[in-house]
């Protein structure tokens, strides 16, 4: 797997969102400006970093260190009520073929992780648990559609400027294989920096999301347009804090090579020891499931899933 070695550009933790628009395009562009500028969203802080990079999880210590990032942040957070004893945080989507889990790693350390889950005909988005109605009718539509999600970043790197180069990793990924649709759930006090910003737009209104215990919003991406959004929303501002120059111009292909649509897709099953491992691990992943997504784990995986222990109460 490919590494996609960085030098300049970046991203942070998403601030606090701006302010309401007033109507005035002028105003609203240059609020934009001003909230992309205050954040440092596109300031490089790479310094410090041991050879820094970004790829799709393919090892053991890789996954592990991903999901112990966000096991311990959302602990930290109050999404995860106590901590596991496994000291990881994943779902059965996490473990699927063609999900990624991308991760941002200085030398050997894992800092920095988002997913890339897209919909299958067995075991849909993990958005659906609350958004089912809305995805069916993008569904409807043949559209290709993918939730990113499990986004976390160590403590003491948030200032470093990391999020926003695995979200350049993910766009340029969504374009090189065919995706239409880029969708995410948020709490409420974000929204407005995500469709301000990042210019997603509001598919499902807000619901309590039991599994974190807390207020979400439906956003998506349409990426058959945002090419062009993002050239509306950006093409005259500085470098500093030109999105469409940071997403679609530099670096757009990583490595500098063209992608060919499918042909870059991954779609591979985990390696069975690491399967073993991270189901060993936390075997309630398997609890929930239905006959049928467990026949097809079974068919997946064979006696990996035959022998992953009954999980201890």
């Amino acid at each position: 797997m490919q590494h996609i070695s960085l030098s300049n550009s970046s991203g942070s933790p998403l601030p606090p969102p701006i302010a309401q628009d007033d109507g005035s395009t002028s105003g609203a562009d240059r609020r934009r400006t001003i909230r992309i500028r205050r954040s440092a969203l596109l300031d490089a802080k790479l310094e410090s970093l041991d050879r820094p990079s970004i790829k799709i999880a393919e090892t053991m210590e890789e996954y592990s260190q991903a999901f112990g990032v966000l096991h311990d942040v959302y602990v930290a957070s109050g999404y995860l009520r106590s901590p596991l004893t496994s000291g990881m945080h994943f779902g059965i989507h996490h473990l699927l073929p063609k999900t990624c889990v991308f991760v941002f790693k200085t030398y050997l350390t894992v800092i920095s992780t988002m997913s890339y889950i897209p919909d299958t005909p067995q075991f849909g988005l993990p958005m659906d648990e609350l958004y089912k109605d809305e995805l069916d009718s993008l569904r409807a539509q043949g559209r290709k559609i993918i939730e990113v999600g499990s986004l976390a970043t160590s403590p003491h790197r948030r200032w470093q400027n990391i999020v926003v180069f695995l979200a350049k990793a993910i766009f340029t990924y969504a374009l090189s294989t065919g995706a239409d649709d880029l969708c995410i759930m948020v709490n409420p006090k974000h929204v407005r920096f995500y469709k301000s910003i990042f210019l997603f737009e509001e598919f499902g209104e807000a619901k309590h999301y039991g599994k974190v215990d807390a207020p979400a919003v439906a956003l998506r991406a349409d990426m058959r347009d945002i090419e062009s959004a993002l050239f509306k929303a950006y093409h005259d501002n500085d470098f500093d804090t030109n999105l469409h120059a940071f997403f679609v111009k530099v670096n757009a292909r990583p490595g500098g090579h063209e992608v060919d649509g499918e042909s870059s897709e991954k779609d591979y099953s985990l390696d069975n020891d690491i399967m073993r491992h991270l189901l060993h691990s936390n075997p309630f992943v398997l609890h929930a499931l239905s006959p049928g997504q467990l026949a097809w784990l079974k068919q997946t995986y064979g006696c990996v899933i035959s022998q992953t222990p009954p999980p201890v109460s």
